[in-house]
């Protein structure tokens, strides 16, 4: 394969006629396509054995080309993944010969946001993280050259391991009919980013129990028996939702976490939030606050602000489930799902400081409009560590607001803005003993 714009050191010229449309067929190894006819370069992806290997690892051959013309590589504000900086390109639409109908191929879009409107930071894939996806006999898919996904042999469902050879793996599991595998995929990216911001060498994991409500019982009896075999004695799971801690009682023997951080984790990850939003605030005395309360850690949120001086705002969500997130306030404490804030809501969003209390509630297009208007989004996997304060390690301290205090303070400063300040800081420790693993945790 060659670089077609290596080939070409002249500039593309108007072209007075062209050939009747139809379909070039020619060996396509090392076919480069001018621009003049297509609007966007596009080489060939070296067609011998496996030429759709970028499509899921297809497995398929095809060394003739059959196309026609495309001028456009979006569909207006859409956003395309092309390709690789020195490696292949992957065109953004995929055409199949035409018999009595149109056939469409439908290409898998990313996992999360790629937007070329966004112009506050920039994305790059970093060395040694192509995307893959392999599955073995055994039920084990590797969908990159980090992260594998491990599916169960007695129930419904899996466990998503970021980094496959860290000494351990920390996550969540949680139980649902049917629990989506790229959502876990990103919730165990947070973790791993949480355990290597604190200079720790842990994997992020993320496990699910699919299961209808009555069946749950049952199968996540069947996980737990499962997860406590040797296969899996360096994954250590906690409760997330649909399932209780007693669900996972058989798995807390060999957990090396302490007794204090299963009975103070909520406490001290609510003691750290609220640090976090001092310290990025300059101070919350006088300062308003919207909190979103959805679980054990928010509702301890209201009266901690309060202590620290802060008014804490409830807007009335009876007729606006979104009143929350456009409260008029200086600080905004969100985080009951994953994107929860996105391109949509983000103009209504008011306040000038977004303090993460669960995973990647900011997508990458709200990041992006947030950066325009110079609103501060913090990281989620540095806010939400409190309870690191109960396992300390090294040294580290056990004052939970002490410890996301010094560390809110170590970025919010950093010219890229806090979040990305603290992604380079985790990846910073990941590159010293692992591959650092393909794609941020935002959402």
């Amino acid at each position: 394969m060659f670089d077609f714009r290596e080939c070409l050191n002249w500039d593309v010229v108007d072209i007075d006629c062209i050939a009747p449309a139809g379909f070039a067929v020619m060996h396509a190894q090392d076919l480069g396509v001018a621009s003049g006819i297509v609007g966007h370069p596009q080489d060939a992806n070296g067609a011998y054995v496996d030429p759709a290997a970028r499509k899921r690892g297809v497995f398929s051959e095809n060394e003739n080309v059959e196309g026609i013309a495309v001028l456009g590589e979006r569909v207006g504000d859409e956003p395309v993944f092309s390709g690789v900086g020195s490696g292949r390109e992957k065109a953004a639409v995929e055409v199949d010969p035409p018999s009595f109908v149109v056939n469409l191929v439908l290409v898998a879009t990313p996992a999360r946001d790629l937007d070329d409107d966004i112009d506050c930071f920039h994305f790059s894939i970093l060395p040694g993280s192509v995307p893959l996806r392999r599955r073995s006999r055994l039920g084990t898919v590797r969908d990159s050259p980090t992260v594998t996904t491990h599916k169960l042999t007695s129930t419904d469902g899996f466990v998503v391991l970021d980094l496959d050879d860290a000494p351990m793996a920390i996550g969540i599991v949680r139980s649902a009919p049917k629990v989506l595998v790229d959502g876990a995929n990103w919730l165990a990216r947070s973790e791993t980013y949480r355990y290597a911001f604190f200079g720790r060498k842990v994997s992020g994991a993320s496990a699910a129990v699919n299961a209808p409500v009555d069946a749950k019982a049952e199968a996540v009896a069947s996980f737990v028996t499962e997860l406590a075999g040797d296969a899996f004695s360096t994954v250590h799971l906690s409760a997330g939702r649909g399932i209780s801690a007693d669900d996972l009682a058989g798995l807390r023997s060999r957990d090396p976490r302490p007794e204090s951080w299963w009975s103070e984790r909520d406490a001290l990850t609510a003691a750290g939030i609220v640090a976090a939003a001092g310290q990025a605030a300059g101070g919350l005395s006088g300062r308003t606050v919207a909190i979103e309360t959805f679980d054990a850690v928010t509702s301890l949120l209201p009266e901690l602000f309060r202590v620290a001086g802060a008014t804490v705002v409830e807007p009335d969500v009876s007729e606006d489930a979104n009143a929350v997130l456009h409260a008029d306030v200086d600080v905004l404490v969100a985080g009951s799902k994953v994107g929860l804030i996105g391109d949509a809501n983000a103009a209504n969003v008011v306040a000038r400081l977004i303090v993460p209390s669960g995973p990647m509630p900011v997508t990458a297009k709200a990041f992006a409009a947030f950066g325009r208007r110079e609103v501060t989004v913090l990281p989620d996997f540095v806010t939400t560590s409190g309870h690191l304060a109960a396992w300390p390690v090294d040294g580290s301290s056990t004052d939970a607001a002490e410890l996301v205090g010094a560390a809110i303070a170590q970025v919010i400063t950093h010219e890229k803005g806090p979040l990305l300040g603290a992604c380079e800081v985790a990846e910073a420790f990941l590159g010293t003993w692992a591959t650092v693993p393909f794609g941020r945790p935002i959402a």
